[in-house]
């Protein structure tokens, strides 16, 4: 059962993944957030991504609780090693083989993987940045967040990390790309939902002020991995104005899935190299479920207050 809707699936737990995909296209949310379409075959860029950030995540938790560098570092490139290998199981669901995972992309591999985690402790392994710890000693790494706002309306999340640098209060994340990285790509982060959201909930959970967002981008090419480090801030009139504006849109979610009526945003068709769902949308309505059916498998829907 999904907790973050009521009986009548409304939305009341909103992330990030659910903030944008209602930003981007209600008619999105509703496939992919409400009734869980998705398509067969997971993108190798998400697969990428998720195993980074979870080495990154347990390095810097490791590096808190007292680990060396290179004990740390030596522990997530062996957690990324078993993680990335694929069982092949038995109809007994009995493991009777299994291989390396191959991603489809010459640069986003298994290799170049292990290759970037290695290379971004090494980029940044001498850097001065603390990390906060929390009322009960617990390093601010991995932390899940619930807050409650207005309106019985619940903000949640998960925070890499919560850190001090130059004697102000950061949220850390980590991003890859395939493009350069420059500061133009760090500006499509002011504004966002994401750090918005990021740096609301850290000043209001942990009370202080938090300026925003460090990112660490590692762009990932065949030959090589690149680091650069960027910041984006938020003033205090920032957030409210983003606050006041993200309200607005849950509300209007809650009122659209009430109504069931989920319009397309056909601006955001061609976004990212288009949008999984732009061929069922081109269909005419009576028949969009049957290649639905055809195409995506449909699965348990997000679930923002899980456990990760």
């Amino acid at each position: 059962m999904n907790q973050s809707f009521t009986a009548e699936g409304v939305q009341f737990a909103w992330d990030s993944t659910s903030l944008k995909l209602y930003d981007e296209c209600p008619r999105k949310y509703q496939y992919k957030m409400l009734e869980g379409w998705q398509t067969r075959n997971k993108s190798h860029h998400l697969i990428f991504g998720a195993h980074y950030a979870t080495a990154l995540e347990h390095f810097y938790k490791h590096r808190a609780l007292g680990d060396s560098l290179e004990e740390a570092l030596e522990k997530v490139v062996h957690e990324a090693l078993i993680n990335t290998w694929e069982y092949a199981r038995n109809s007994a669901g009995e493991i009777v083989g299994g291989a390396p995972w191959r991603s489809p992309d010459s640069a986003k591999t298994r290799e170049n993987l292990i290759r970037t985690i290695i290379w971004y402790v090494d980029h940044f392994a001498d850097e001065e940045i603390k990390v906060l710890h929390l009322s009960d000693g617990r390093p601010a790494v991995e932390y899940s967040f619930t807050l409650n706002v207005d309106d019985g309306i619940v903000f949640c999340g998960h925070l890499d990390r919560v850190v001090e640098y130059s004697h102000d209060p950061f949220i850390m994340d980590q991003k890859t790309s395939g493009g350069v990285v420059s500061q133009y790509y760090f500006n499509q982060f002011a504004p966002d939902i994401q750090m918005s959201l990021y740096t609301f909930a850290g000043k209001a959970i942990f009370n202080i002020p938090v300026k925003g967002v460090i990112i660490d981008a590692a762009q990932i090419a065949v030959g090589f991995s690149r680091f650069e480090r960027g910041f984006t801030f938020r003033t205090e009139d920032q957030l409210t104005e983003w606050y006041d504006t993200t309200m607005k849109m849950i509300h209007g979610a809650q009122r659209a899935t009430k109504e069931q009526h989920f319009p397309m945003r056909t601006t955001s068709c061609g976004n990212y190299g288009g949008c999984e769902f732009r061929p069922i949308c081109s269909r005419q309505q009576s028949i969009r479920k049957n290649f639905l059916n055809a195409d995506f498998t449909q699965g348990p829907s997000w679930d923002p207050l899980a456990k990760r």
